[in-house]
């Protein structure tokens, strides 16, 4: 019964662990828009991406706290990456070997792994990195961004690859560092929480909490709780727990069968001697300076990133305001590309998301940027696109168009057309009376850069082979005038929203 006991709060923390894990999976694969709330809320709730919008602030202060007190309790069961890792470790059991190899003591060692000094250097370069605006440290290492590259990957091969193009198999190469891990989790367990700049650095602070797994003076040695722990921190030879790496799974406790591994305050002689033992020897003052870097990072950010004259710029989602702005903010979790009903927002060409205008010239392409949306600022957790009003989204220019009227059907053909027109919620293209000697009477769009958005929602609608239309990425995202009033259009022609192209 004791022993059943003991198994309670491990059983506990992995259903807890095992439903955040799902609701992120539900959230990132799920096409409706009734989802992003959630989405939203998960995705805010992460360290590194409240750390990076807000800085040392509300959440963080909270989860830095807990883990004061508590040790590596966010790490247990709100990280999606750690869950998955140790998700694969439990199913790979199978594949492990039973036993691990003698030690040179004679006691079989079955999982502990001494910590490497070089993982304080994660935490390092991640903080200095956004100082300097430099984000691709962050990006690579980071759990959070690390798992919505992984699962937005995973949502290209179930929508399918041969429709998605270029963009996805582009989006398959940013999945490969969530694969290795996973693959890695197999064998390893844990191993790469131990290596985040989130794990490293709340270990600095879960190192000298008053709770957290301790063992006792009876335990005998068996060595099932290191060849259960998923992290490797246990020393069953020693009888001790790197406090640092520790996540408070549990899962030592549900093993152990005298009850000497268990949870609880710690001996506050022993505490204090370990800390001062591994701070004369280097590691704490190291893990301090890390630590630190990577916590202030995000409120000492003093180089923007610059922008070179004439470079080819993406076209960037609503509310992102400028490269320099966009790159300087964004991790990479791809939650505004999960959030975006129509997939135009995706990581195209680097991990950053951006609007993808090229796949609106394929045949099946139907919605461009949709006209009320503001999904993708919405779920956004460090303010890389601010959240805008659907009145500021109306106004808010994020390219701009071109109008070639020598591609134009109307032109080519000589057929009646105007879809670029209807389907234009600003008023930017309008018609006129067209005619050529031999022709009968049509009208041809004209466009008028005052009112385009670039939502793209002409490049869409056009029937012309090559489009009639190419967008361009604006170098600011600027606020127009708003839509063409009534009044403006004169003698030029409008069509009517019927719901029906009149070709």
């Amino acid at each position: 019964m004791a022993f059943t006991v003991r198994k309670t709060p491990a059983l506990v923390r992995c259903l807890i662990a095992l439903a955040v894990l799902v609701l992120f999976v539900f959230v990132y694969l799920s096409p409706s828009i009734s989802a992003n709330g959630l989405l939203a809320i998960l995705v805010k709730g992460q360290f590194s991406a409240v750390l990076y919008g807000a800085g040392i602030a509300g959440f963080v202060i909270v989860i830095l706290l807990l883990t004061l007190i508590c040790g590596r309790v966010f790490c247990s069961v709100l990280c999606p990456l750690g869950a998955a890792q140790e998700l694969f470790w439990r199913a790979g059991a199978l594949l492990r070997r039973k036993q691990g190899k003698p030690a040179r003591t004679g006691i079989v060692r079955r999982g502990y792994r001494p910590a490497s000094r070089v993982r304080y250097a994660i935490p390092l370069l991640a903080g200095a990195g956004i100082v300097f605006s430099f984000t691709t440290f962050l990006i690579i290492f980071d759990p959070i961004s690390i798992f919505g590259r992984g699962i937005t990957a995973l949502r290209g091969l179930l929508s399918g690859i041969g429709a998605a193009g270029q963009s996805s198999a582009f989006t398959l190469i940013l999945a490969i560092p969530m694969v290795l891990i996973l693959f890695a989790a197999i064998f390893r367990g844990r191993g790469f929480c131990n290596w985040c700049p989130v794990g490293v650095t709340l270990g600095l602070f879960s190192s000298a909490a008053p709770l957290g797994m301790k063992v006792s003076p009876g335990c005998a040695g068996c060595g099932l709780c290191e060849k259960k722990c998923p992290t490797g921190c246990i020393d069953s030879r020693e009888k001790r727990i790197d406090r640092d790496r520790c996540v408070v799974c549990f899962s030592c406790a549900a093993v152990c069968p005298s009850g000497s591994v268990a949870y609880g305050p710690q001996d506050k002689a022993v505490v204090s001697g370990e800390a001062r033992r591994v701070f004369l020897k280097g590691a704490g003052k190291v893990s301090l300076v890390c630590g630190a870097a990577y916590l202030l990072g995000p409120s000492l950010k003093l180089f923007p990133r610059s922008v070179t004259a004439g470079e080819d710029l993406p076209i960037l989602p609503p509310g992102a305001k400028s490269v320099r702005h966009y790159a300087s903010r964004c991790i990479s979790c791809q939650a505004c590309a999960a959030a975006c009903p129509v997939g135009i927002l995706k990581a195209k060409n680097s991990s950053h998301p951006e609007m993808d205008y090229a796949s609106l010239e394929l045949p099946s392409a139907r919605e461009a940027c949709q006209y009320n949306c503001v999904e993708c600022g919405r779920v956004c957790p460090t303010g890389a696109i601010t959240r805008l009003s659907v009145d500021e989204k109306h106004r808010t220019r994020i390219a701009l168009s071109t109008l070639y009227f020598e591609r134009c059907v109307v032109k080519t053909k000589h057929e009646s057309c105007g879809a670029c027109a209807e389907v234009c919620p600003t008023g930017a293209l309008t018609m006129i009376p067209y005619s050529e000697p031999g022709i009968p009477f049509l009208t041809r769009p004209v466009y008028d850069e005052r009112y385009c958005i670039g939502c793209g929602a002409c490049l869409a609608a056009c029937p012309a082979e090559p489009r009639a239309f190419t967008l361009a990425a604006v170098s600011e995202q600027i606020l127009t005038v708003g839509s063409r009033p009534p009044e403006e259009a004169g003698d030029e022609l409008r069509v009517d929203s019927t719901g029906d192209f009149p070709f």
